[in-house]
């Protein structure tokens, strides 16, 4: 087999299962270690994938091949703790909203996922969250209202002082690195910052958190139970948080 025809095989395999382990490709090109490891070198040379120990995956940027430059700037399958669920949340979440509904996004990885699912809706996204906007962008979606302000390259946020200007939307979408009884928490201090602004123009507040979040301290306070709406997370969130949110009356979805 040729090394064009390799690659190829490796990026297909990947578009179906993110990640891929030396020893599976070893099986699946009838290669040696040495083979597989030099292709997946030149691949991610090329931005065609990202090189991870003992094995590749692939990169969730839409422009990749086009602009390697760019495979940095979106956040990489590895980075998240449980991709697969992460994803689900994310599916959830635009399947939740309504056609041209106005939604605010947040920053973060998952509500990054949201991406590829509002490609096909009429949904009307607001953001200043960066990497989900260049993708929403480079995949030529139309209903985009960018939140401007100063670039803050660390964050990957635009923060703006301006808060006089009027938006309307059903639903604020956010990540969180925690939800306790005291409510949702985020180590982003920023982000945080941005996202309150955000409320005063959401009817609603819909919160996605990886499951091995839920019950869990994760930095400061940003909202409480009363003044969330929705919460989506995985299956094997801790049953007596999920409890206290019903109780709290917060809509939980289990993905």
């Amino acid at each position: 087999m040729t090394a064009k025809a390799r690659h190829n095989k490796i990026l297909d395999y990947l578009q179906e299962h993110s990640l891929v382990t030396i020893a599976e490709l070893v099986e699946l090109l009838d290669a040696s270690p040495a083979t597989v490891r030099r292709d997946i070198t030149d691949l991610d040379a090329e931005g065609k994938l990202k090189k991870i120990r003992n094995g590749a995956e692939k990169i969730l940027s839409p422009t990749a091949t086009a602009s390697p430059g760019m495979v940095g700037f979106y956040p990489n399958i590895s980075d998240y703790s449980n991709y697969d669920e992460s994803d689900r949340i994310a599916r959830k979440a635009v399947e939740i909203c309504q056609e041209k509904d106005n939604i605010f996004i947040g920053e973060g990885r998952t509500t990054f996922l949201m991406g590829k699912y509002l490609l096909d809706t009429s949904i009307h996204v607001y953001s200043n969250y960066l990497p989900l906007l260049i993708y929403l962008i480079s995949q030529d979606f139309p209903h985009l209202v960018v939140l401007g302000g100063q670039y803050i390259k660390s964050q990957s946020l635009l923060v703006s002082p301006d808060t006089n200007v009027s938006y309307q939307g059903r639903y604020m979408i956010v990540s969180g690195d925690g939800l306790t009884e005291a409510g949702l928490t985020k180590s982003a201090l920023l982000a945080f910052m941005e996202e309150k602004k955000m409320l005063q123009y959401a009817d609603k507040v819909i919160a996605l958190v990886d499951a091995d979040k839920v019950g869990v301290f994760g930095g400061i306070s940003m909202f409480t139970l009363a003044e969330l709406d929705i919460v989506i997370t995985g299956k094997s969130a801790d049953p007596a948080m999920v409890e206290t949110l019903l109780k709290n009356n917060v809509q939980v979805f289990l993905v």
